[in-house]
């Protein structure tokens, strides 16, 4: 039965495809986009049933940096300008188009001990306007060290007026459990996270600011909303607690919602939905135990403390995380989390805020220790050992909204049906008048099929690909387009 339904949608869209070609659907380039998007999303679902559905994967696609020190975080000024942080306590501005690289002045003075040194950096949403840039570090006080929010106006190559907005308290002389990310929600409110500094029980505390999310207005000031604000004995700063040591924070942009994870002990990594006034639970309840094989606790969980939407065991120490905006439903994500251990990006997949699939990209290449998307799709990420900062390319399709998905369309080569019986149409861009030659080798890379060179103007262009006499199986597309040479995978089925 399975089978035979599989045979009717694929039927039903050759069917559609053959009536829309003789109706003369094709006739301009807007339609021929409408349908690449209505074909491909078709496709995905037919590949998904029938077997050929991909894991997403990804790979290295450029060594922008190399060898630079210590990295930790990083933030986009736009999709060719970069802020990055170096632990040892410097911020560099890094053009992506030229590989300028200029180190930022008007830091304030970072402690590095330990774990702790120059964390993560932020704009400020209305950063075109304010030129606002926010730090997490570590910094020296009397009795040890801590880690403190500021916030400093880029101009130029300088971080001006910089300002210390905020140090969690007690100081305490360990050189453990920092945090620290930075992310702001859609009211410009500001989130920041701080380690339990090595004090299991003092993020069960209220009184302290270890193991905890804490919100702030963008100045730094404590937000009326905030719901431990005229609580006795309990810092206003805070948002929620129970946190072991959150170095992965951000928002989902469909939802607006806050997603962070945390380090374990050994094993018991956790994916968080974070809400206010809410008990994640370290350490009364875990999925870890000790670093010498003792058990923490019993319990996995407890009345009034809330269990997470994900969690690793054995521990991947992941760190840095971003959601990718891919024209998904607004009850899915595609979350990719770097990790430090794991020494991979994991790819993860949420539907409802349940995990539905997770895939391991770049097994061993390096320590993960931050993975964003550019503003125009591209991912990139930061790594330790070797430390780079690197273009990464996917395996899968990956565009921002519909409008982007339209304009990649109309400049990529399309395929489609694909995989198909018979007959397929392709669709190719030419940026000028130019011969066009399409050959079909097979997956051991014999020419099966060649179509004669045509002389096309530039714009875009469909052949129709006869496929009738192929044998089942996989085959590349080499178009050749005035010298330019450009690959498509297809399926013969």
């Amino acid at each position: 039965m399975e089978a035979r339904d599989h045979l009717k949608k694929r039927n039903f869209l050759m069917f559609t495809l053959k009536k829309m070609k003789k109706s003369g659907f094709f006739s301009n380039l807007e339609h021929k986009i409408n349908l690449g998007l209505i074909v491909m999303s078709s496709l995905f679902l037919f590949i998904a049933n029938t077997g050929f559905s991909q894991t997403p994967e990804l790979y290295e696609d450029t060594v922008l940096l190399n060898n630079i020190a210590t990295p930790w975080g990083f933030t986009f000024i736009d999709s060719n300008e970069v802020l990055f942080t170096e632990k040892q306590g410097k911020v560099y501005r890094f053009t992506i188009s030229t590989g300028t690289l200029n180190e930022i002045s008007g830091l304030p003075t970072v402690t590095q001990t330990g774990q702790g040194g120059l964390l993560d950096i932020a704009l400020h949403p209305n950063f075109t306007s304010n030129n606002f840039v926010y730090l997490t570090y570590a910094v020296a006080a009397t009795g040890g060290q801590t880690t403190a929010l500021g916030r400093g106006t880029l101009v130029g190559n300088q971080l001006q007026n910089f300002t210390e907005l905020f140090r969690a308290l007690p100081v305490r002389n360990s050189g453990v459990h920092f945090g620290s990310r930075i992310v702001f929600d859609r009211d410009t409110l500001l989130y920041m996270s701080v380690g339990d500094r090595g004090v299991q029980d003092s993020a069960q505390s209220k009184s302290n600011h270890f193991g905890k999310v804490l919100r702030f207005n963008d100045d730094g000031t404590v937000p009326l909303s905030n719901p431990l604000v005229g609580v006795p004995n309990a810092k206003p700063e805070i948002y929620c607690w129970g946190n072991r040591n959150i170095q992965g924070m951000a928002m989902n942009p469909a939802t607006g919602e806050i997603y962070a994870h945390e380090h374990g002990p050994r094993g018991g990594d956790e994916l968080n939905l974070i809400k206010p006034n809410v008990n994640y639970g370290w350490p009364a309840v875990t999925f870890g135990i000790n670093y010498d094989g003792t058990p923490i606790t019993p319990d996995t969980t407890l009345p009034g403390m809330v269990l997470p939407l994900t969690y690793w065991v054995p521990s991947i120490a992941p760190c840095g995380m971003t959601f990718i905006k891919n024209g998904q439903p607004n009850n899915e994500a595609d979350i990719l989390i770097g990790a430090l251990a794991g020494t991979h990006i994991h790819w993860l997949k949420m539907k409802d805020n349940k995990k539905v699939s997770s895939s391991r990209s770049m097994n061993g290449y390096a320590r993960f220790r931050d993975v964003r998307q550019a503003p125009d799709g591209k991912i990139y990420a930061m790594t330790e050992s070797p430390n780079r900062f690197v273009r990464l390319r996917s395996n899968v399709p990956i565009f921002t909204s519909i409008k982007d998905e339209k304009i990649e369309l109309a400049e990529k080569d399309i395929l489609y049906p694909n995989p198909s019986t018979d007959e397929s149409t392709l669709l190719f861009f030419v940026s000028s008048e130019q011969f066009v030659s399409v050959r079909i080798f097979s997956s051991s890379g014999i020419l099966v099929k060649e179509l004669t060179a045509q002389h096309f103007s530039g714009g875009k262009h469909s052949l129709a690909l006869e496929s009738e006499k192929l044998s089942q199986g996989f085959y590349h597309i080499k178009i050749n387009k005035g010298g330019s040479t450009s690959f498509l995978k297809f399926i013969k089925i």
